[in-house]
């Protein structure tokens, strides 16, 4: 079992939680039935923000692997995708490339717990699947605000995704660059290279996956513990990487099948309605033009049921690992803000260029206290019903 840990490196101590949560609970989980390595990818800009923590981590016994600035893909692929797949000829040039081998992905803040320890223990023993895919909280460095409130939704939503990973022909968007297990030698077959910069390079190779061994992914049950952008800003720029990545999907990316792009058009124009729905709405209030709000009134109560449902079905699942219990009235505003953000964010990706990356602040401006999250309660009890 390799766990991968692949970032630019500019976020260390996000780094060194997610790095040293595996290294925690690999010794203290029960039932294993791997063996396993620690691989953490950066880039030389990344190294050389804290060099003393990443060879803190090398004497911790992690693999550190530094893609050379020099590096170039076949296709010439940048961004993440290119150190993806540089970890991917490393595993071949080490042999690694096997059926028996399992990749387990993780992104710079993606912490690991006890329950999702065994829940990568029992998923290896399928002979069935090739890749397996679970659910992500966002309690790390919890605040409470808009742009975390907004995450709540996020977690309601993979059951959604998991939905349409484990059954054929129900192709919709969302895969996760992280939290998911892939089997090696499938991984390596596909690869991460592409003609340029792919601002989504994990939604491409979900779809390549799915094209060359069909209906193969299965549920990784356990949790992931990652943490949410911290402002309003840094949601925006996320979510603007995610529309540019779908985008590409659809549009100029090789390779993907013609059924597939229809499904990704599903969901951008489903995504890109959300905003004028809004405006429309308050547009027939304002004017208290009747006629629209019947009209468009079949429609809301399921739009705003389905949304409470996200949010509260959302706050369950965080329930545990989270520090206090925000009000219902800040949650109420906390939430109209944080999904305003997201029905901005597809028209914002439009009207503004791609950022290679969309750099996002994980660590906190101010240092952390002592204890790591992967010894805190919150990133590390099993939960009954995921594990």
């Amino acid at each position: 079992m390799i766990f991968q840990v692949t970032a630019i490196g500019k976020n260390p101590r996000a780094l060194e939680a997610t790095v040293r949560s595996v290294l925690y609970w690999v010794r203290h989980t029960p039932r294993q039935t791997f063996r396993h390595l620690v691989w953490l990818v950066i880039e030389p800009d990344g190294y050389a923000t804290a060099p003393r923590l990443y060879d803190s981590l090398r004497t911790a016994g992690v693999q550190l692997l530094i893609v050379p600035a020099d590096y170039r893909t076949p296709l010439g692929t940048t961004g993440k995708g290119r150190a993806l797949q540089f970890a991917s000829e490393e595993r071949r040039r080490l042999g690694l490339s096997e059926p028996m081998v399992w990749v387990y992905h993780q992104d710079e803040e993606t912490c690991v717990g006890q329950d999702t320890l065994l829940g990568i223990a029992e998923f290896v023993r399928r002979t069935d699947v090739y890749l397996g895919t679970g659910v992500i909280l966002y309690p790390i460095d919890w605040k409470g605000s808009a742009s975390h409130i907004q995450e709540l939704t996020r977690s309601y939503d993979d059951w959604r995704v998991l939905d349409s990973m484990i059954h054929p022909g129900n192709h919709t968007a969302g895969f996760h660059g992280s939290h998911f297990l892939v089997r090696a030698d499938v991984e390596d077959s596909i690869g991460w290279d592409a003609d340029g910069y792919a601002p989504a390079e994990d939604l491409l190779f979900e779809i390549r996956l799915r094209r060359e061994f069909g209906n193969v992914c299965g549920l990784l049950k356990g949790f992931a513990y990652e943490k949410g952008a911290f402002t309003i800003s840094d949601q925006l720029h996320q979510r603007r990487r995610w529309v540019h990545g779908v985008l590409h999907a659809i549009g100029r990316a090789p390779g993907v099948p013609r059924r597939r792009r229809l499904t990704l058009a599903y969901s951008a124009i489903s995504w890109f309605s959300a905003l004028p729905s809004v405006a429309i709405l308050v547009a027939s209030i304002a004017l208290r033009y009747g006629p629209m709000l019947l009209v468009t009134g079949v429609f809301t109560g399921f739009v705003w049921t389905s949304m409470v449902l996200a949010y509260v079905e959302g706050y369950r699942l965080h329930a545990r690992y989270v520090d206090g219990r925000p009000s219902i009235l800040r949650m109420t505003f906390a939430g109209i803000l944080g999904a305003l953000v997201d029905v901005t964010a597809p028209w914002y990706a439009l009207l503004t260029r791609p950022s290679l990356g969309d750099f996002i602040p994980k660590d906190l401006p101010a240092p952390r206290k002592a204890s790591a999250p992967a010894r805190r309660p919150s990133a590390g009890r099993t939960s009954p019903g995921a594990s």
